[in-house]
């Protein structure tokens, strides 16, 4: 089984500790476009996580000639508790988080700080007003200079995971435009992201599979905003092990595909289980949130990855789509009857795996297609953040060339 923090694994993961400490020190080159690597091999391209600057500037062109629904979502950030203006940020010095984030010592004022980090980039890049880039760069300042103590009990690594698929999002796009956030500070928030997430997050998980998927989507976006191409690849390697056992298909045969380096991934829930069909996602007979935060982790790691010409979608293709589909059926307006048991909600997702499999590629995907109207503008749960306003009809703006 995989490291539940014992074991062989513990002896890789302390070598991977030990050369982290000799990795890159100095600050990368300051373009929008690249820097360089510390492994040498190919540079990231900067903005590159989750969206791009051409994406970015696409979607502002939108808000301006006030197009839907770019419209609607932008005005839902800037109406959120998340782009007030006088947003305050709660950093701790020690996060410590139990089963449902009892006791909840940090989880929530974390998770809410990375959100709104992130916002205020958005925002600030949307709007020009210099007040979000400040925001932004007070709440992450905030945290990477009082956040010491890492992350305890049992939810620490998963809470670890969900901030930090979200905290480099924040900081990629205040670092690659002229937002006026200091070398110095720079440099702390990713000596933070180093030192205090990824220690509890390179391990991986062997419990419900949205738990891993995040830590992979983590891993890959603190690899490209710190410029390191070892925590990067960590990130492929652990979505590599996991995406396929996440979603069902009927040519795995009469079981799923078991996690790498794991026992069966548990498919049933409170003694339940559903006979398994395409696009059936691990924890669908858990609940449609802790599925669709598995779903989502999956598609926005991808998607990064896609950011810097690694198609990672290629390699699940069936799978997405299969698991949108299966989805859609039972939502508004198909409503089809729901399986016993099982139970299916608008979740704040879906958009990007969308626009990628229809918008960029061409499947058509009606039921998720009929869906997405009914679900917009998407809003923040976790690592779920403004995808519609994000994501909504960008296509593959910006995109780099594929490499095969």
């Amino acid at each position: 089984m995989k490291i539940n923090f014992a074991g062989a694994r513990m002896n890789s993961f302390l070598v991977f500790v030990f050369s982290l400490a000799r990795c890159f020190s100095g600050m990368a080159a300051e373009t929008n476009r690249a820097a360089t690597s510390v492994t040498g091999a190919k540079p990231f391209i900067h903005p590159g996580v989750l969206v791009n600057r051409a994406q970015l500037e696409f979607v502002r062109e939108k808000i301006a000639n006030g197009a839907e629904p770019w419209k609607t979502a932008f005005e839902t950030a800037k109406a959120s508790e998340f782009g007030a203006l006088d947003y305050t940020p709660k950093p701790w010095q020690t996060c410590e988080c139990g089963p449902r984030s009892n006791p909840n010592r940090g989880c929530t004022d974390e998770r809410r700080d990375a959100q709104a980090a992130y916002t205020q980039a958005l925002l600030w890049f949307f709007t020009a007003n210099k007040i979000y880039a400040q925001n932004a760069i007070k709440i992450m300042n905030a945290w990477s200079y009082t956040l010491t103590g890492g992350h305890k009990l049992e939810n620490g690594p998963v809470q670890a995971a969900w901030s930090s698929e979200v905290w480099p999002r924040a900081a990629e796009i205040i670092r690659y435009t002229d937002a006026g956030w200091s070398e110095k500070d720079v440099a702390q928030f990713k000596k933070m992201l180093k030192e205090q997430y990824v220690p509890s997050i390179i391990g991986g998980s062997c419990e419900n599979g949205n738990k891993e998927l995040s830590m992979s989507e983590a891993l890959i976006n603190i690899g490209v905003f710190n410029d390191d191409r070892e925590i990067f690849d960590a990130g492929v390697k652990m979505w590599r092990g996991r995406a396929p056992a996440y979603i069902y298909l009927s040519s795995d045969g009469a079981k799923p595909v078991q996690p790498a380096g794991c026992e069966m991934a548990i498919w049933g829930n409170k003694r339940y289980t559903t006979p398994l069909v395409d696009g059936l996602l691990q924890e669908t007979c858990r609940d449609p949130g802790h599925a669709n935060m598995g779903f989502s982790a999956m598609v926005n790691a991808a998607e990064t990855a896609g950011q810097q010409g690694l198609d990672l979608y290629a390699e699940q293709g069936k799978r997405f789509m299969a698991a949108l589909e299966y989805q859609a059926r039972y939502l508004p307006p198909h409503n089809a009857p729901v399986p016993e048991n099982l139970e299916f909600t608008n979740q704040p997702t879906w958009e990007i795996a969308f626009n990628h499999f229809h918008n960029r590629l061409g499947h058509p995907l009606p039921k998720i297609a009929a869906v997405l109207p009914t679900n917009r503008p998407t809003g923040v749960k976790q690592h779920m953040v403004w995808e519609t306003l994000t994501h909504a009809g960008v296509g593959g703006i910006g995109l780099p060339p594929i490499e095969r």
